[in-house]
């Protein structure tokens, strides 16, 4: 049997450069559907930042989100899977990132949250009013994420590091990558994202795929970046878009087109509605 599930990351894969799913995208991903294949959102975004225009797909029931530290039903909210810090490593960790000249905000129950006084300094670290406006629509605002940590049965997914120093953020990531419990990735030129150790795309993909009883052979996945790698070279068949890093296109089965022009249609015509 063929490619039972597709896993596509978002920004910078399915969507376009203008945050889009183009019509042949869309009729390639209806056509795939219809023939059973399970389609599925793979992104470092938490599910109320997934765009409306893939979660109101119907065809859509789970989503890999929080870079597969959450895999949820987007219908039912039910929880498929998850890889959480524990209670002390999150509160030592976001001790930690306040040593940095960068802005943090964390993944708490499976939403994204951001202090007032760090939505305050968004202009100040280069992000355009497009960007503020999408970190605004996919961050909930608090007056302290410590004390959310220090609340019980909080459930700690993420946290994420935006920095305006390309050399800073290098420092950075050299350190964190020797906490023994962290897994550090990146969607983005300038930031960091750091999970459990062991919660990426890979394992969120395996971990779903064996709920839905669908072999390795069987998927599918497309990316662009760092945090798609684990999920590219998890899948049976992986898949990177011509404007991905040149570290994914190098580990991948395959390269299709950029996301501009319609890469992810593309890969599905070919590898999946010719089966």
């Amino acid at each position: 049997m063929g490619i039972q599930l597709i896993a596509l990351d978002l920004d910078g894969t399915l969507l376009n450069s203008a945050k889009q799913v183009s019509p042949r995208t869309l009729q390639a991903l209806q056509k795939a559907a219809s023939k059973g294949v399970a389609i599925v959102p793979s992104t470092g975004r938490s599910f109320d930042g997934i765009p409306d225009i893939i979660a109101g797909l119907l065809f859509i029931q789970y989503a890999l989100t929080l870079n597969g530290a959450v895999v949820v039903n987007i219908r039912t909210k039910e929880t498929v899977y998850q890889c959480n810090f524990n209670k002390e490593e999150a509160l030592f960790l976001w001790s930690h990132l306040q040593k940095y000249d960068a802005l943090c905000d964390c993944a708490i129950d499976g939403e994204l949250y951001m202090e007032q006084k760090t939505f305050l300094k968004l202009p100040d670290y280069g992000q355009t009013q497009e960007r503020i406006a999408l970190m605004r629509s996919t961050r909930k605002e608090t007056q302290s994420i410590r004390e959310m940590l220090l609340q019980e049965n909080t459930k700690t997914a993420k946290m994420n590091l935006l920095f305006s120093d390309p050399q800073k953020r290098l420092h950075a990531k050299s350190e964190l990558e020797q906490i023994p419990f962290v897994e550090v990735s990146s969607s983005l030129e300038k930031n960091l994202e750091l999970n459990k150790r062991g919660a990426n795309k890979g394992n969120g993909l395996l971990a779903l795929a064996e709920y839905l009883g669908i072999q390795r052979e069987q998927i599918m996945a497309c990316g662009d970046s760092d945090n798609d790698y684990s999920m590219i070279k998890a899948a049976g068949l992986g898949i990177a878009m011509e404007n991905g890093l040149e570290s994914i296109k190098k580990i991948a089965d395959a390269v299709t087109l950029s996301n501009d022009q319609d890469g992810v249609a593309y890969a599905i015509e070919r590898w999946v509605l010719t089966e």
